[in-house]
C-alpha cells in the first residue's frame, strides 16, 4: 500500500507541492520561502500578483507561535484551497474569510477567540527559519514589525 494514498496523507499534506521561491526580508534579515503552486495554485497566483508586498505583521493572540498580517490583504480568494488547522513551523498560510496572512515560527494551532479555525497553507520556509523565529518571537514583546516578500529574483538584486 502505497502511503501517499492515505486519507491523511491527501488531506494534511498533498497541497504541500511546489516550486515557487520567494524571498522574505525584515530589518534584521532575509529568509526564503518555497510556494505551493502546485498544491494551492489560486492562493499562490493571487499573492504572487501582489508582489513585492510590504506587510506588517502582530504576534497572534490565540493560535501559539505565529504572526498575522497587522491589516487585512485581499487577494481575491474566498475559498480555503486546504483546510490546515494545525500548522508546521515554517507555514505561511491564508484566512479568506478575514484576508489575513500568517507565518507559523514554532508550535501552533489556527484559533479564534470562539475556538478552531482553519487556514489555506500556500507555503512554507525553506531557508532562514531560525532567523525568522527568534525575530517573529521578538513580535510578543516588541510588538509590530514590517515583512517584505519578493519574487525570488527580484529580492536577489542589488
Amino acid at each position: 500500500m502505497q502511503t501517499d494514498s492515505w486519507y491523511w496523507q491527501k488531506t494534511w499534506s498533498d497541497f504541500r507541492r511546489g516550486t515557487l521561491p520567494v524571498t522574505l526580508a525584515w530589518d534584521e534579515g532575509t529568509a526564503e520561502i518555497t510556494l505551493y503552486d502546485q498544491g494551492a495554485p489560486a492562493t499562490v497566483r493571487a499573492f504572487v500578483e501582489r508582489l513585492p508586498m510590504e506587510l506588517p505583521v502582530v504576534h497572534v493572540a490565540w493560535s501559539g507561535d505565529m504572526v498575522m498580517g497587522a491589516h487585512p490583504i485581499a487577494l481575491g480568494i474566498r475559498e480555503h484551497e486546504n483546510h490546515t488547522r494545525l500548522v508546521r513551523l515554517g507555514d505561511l498560510a491564508f484566512d479568506p474569510r478575514f484576508n489575513e496572512i500568517t507565518l507559523t515560527y514554532g508550535t501552533a494551532e489556527a484559533r479564534l477567540p470562539s475556538g478552531p479555525n482553519t487556514l489555506a497553507v500556500f507555503g512554507s520556509v525553506t531557508r532562514g527559519l531560525e532567523a525568522f523565529a527568534r525575530w517573529a518571537h521578538a513580535r510578543r514583546f516588541e510588538g509590530l514589525g514590517v515583512l517584505r516578500f519578493t519574487a525570488a529574483a527580484q529580492g536577489n538584486r542589488t
